[in-house]
């Protein structure tokens, strides 16, 4: 009798367990359903935030906010010579405003009304062939050829220092090797990206030079051989 008794005994604790087991297992597939549909949710939250922060900064895909400024009519008589000039150098970079001075103009080319601390420069300056070539980089350089104008193209980074600043080993050995400059003025110490394209037409230096960007080559060669172009 006892034998029979604890074999119902045993039968019962069996059952128990496997509905234990069964309604684990359920709770447990709801609980993945769940995380499957906040993960699904978080998902398409991240795609729309992505979509909502496509950056104009960076996006050289995308047209400029702004229009251009008006190019200077005549800036011969304020400079001494006439550059090559665009106000347009793609959908993405229109001119913002250009500062001249005695045998040189600056025009800054931006894309929208404020910058995230990125730089596009075109510097103009009447100067000779001989200064000219003294001016720009020799090593570890790229160099094209454009309707017989050498084209020469310097990525560096830019070490940004204070007036007072001591050169270090580590920082001359980056500028004789040719992959660093130093900028002195600077209110602090601060190192960013700055790739420069170079030429020489018509008794004018050209540099394009753009600072804080990850500007592809092909991108930039095609602008500066737009200004060549330009009439």
């Amino acid at each position: 009798m006892k034998k029979n008794n604890d074999e119902f005994i045993i039968k019962i604790i069996l059952g128990v367990i496997a509905v234990m087991v069964v309604v684990g297992g359920i709770a447990l597939l709801k609980s993945n359903d769940r995380t499957v549909a906040e993960d699904d949710d978080d998902g398409y939250d991240e795609f729309v935030v992505q979509e909502e922060e496509k950056n104009i900064h960076n996006d050289y895909s995308l047209p400029a906010e702004i229009e251009p400024v008006q190019l200077p009519e005549d800036p011969e008589a304020t400079i001494g010579f006439a550059p090559k000039q665009l106000d347009r150098l793609s959908d993405h970079y229109v001119l913002a405003k250009y500062e001249m001075a005695q045998d040189s103009i600056i025009y800054y080319y931006q894309s929208a009304e404020t910058t995230s601390g990125e730089r596009f420069m075109v510097i103009c300056t009447k100067m000779s062939k001989d200064d000219y070539l003294n001016s720009i980089p020799t090593k570890n350089v790229r160099t094209e050829n454009y309707k017989d104008i050498d084209l020469t193209y310097s990525e560096r980074q830019l070490y940004s220092v204070p007036n007072d600043f001591e050169m270090i080993e580590p920082i001359q050995k980056g500028i004789d090797e040719g992959t660093m400059e130093i900028e002195y003025g600077n209110s602090l110490e601060e190192v960013i990206k700055k790739d420069s394209f170079y030429w020489y037409d018509n008794g004018v230096k050209y540099e394009m030079q753009v600072r804080n960007q990850d500007l592809p080559y092909s991108l930039m060669y095609d602008m500066a051989r737009k200004i060549i172009d330009a009439e």
